[in-house]
């Protein structure tokens, strides 16, 4: 199965348009937000909470669409959908390439804000 892009640059587009000073700031408060989702995922998953990870896979889902992160937020669609079926094995063998993603995200979030700086 093929990866989406790590970016939908329509989506950054219209938000650097709309937000334009601010958009550095929604680049760093999504690093910070989705540590914490990441954070939030491995517990849920350390203690055997298969709600409590699609929670918070579906939050982490949401953010990363709003800010065009498609990569990320298709791994966390596949997060969501495991942890409805109590699979947590499988969730949790895939929270090393969610975290891939999520870092390649905010690096090429971040190269963005450094450009249009």
């Amino acid at each position: 199965m093929q990866q989406p892009p790590v970016l939908d640059e329509t989506v950054l587009a219209e938000l650097r348009e709309v937000m334009g000073s601010d958009f550095e700031t929604l680049v760093e408060s999504y690093g910070r937000d989705g540590g914490q989702r990441l954070d939030a995922l491995r517990q849920a998953v350390a203690q055997g909470d298969a709600d409590q990870a699609r929670q918070q896979a579906h939050s982490f889902k949401g953010s990363s669409s709003n800010l065009g992160a498609r990569r990320v937020a298709a791994q966390c669609l596949e997060l969501e959908q495991l942890a409805r079926t109590g699979d947590l094995s499988a969730l949790a063998e895939r929270l090393a390439p969610l975290e891939d993603a999520f870092n390649e995200s905010c690096r090429s979030l971040r190269a963005l804000t450094a450009v249009a700086g």
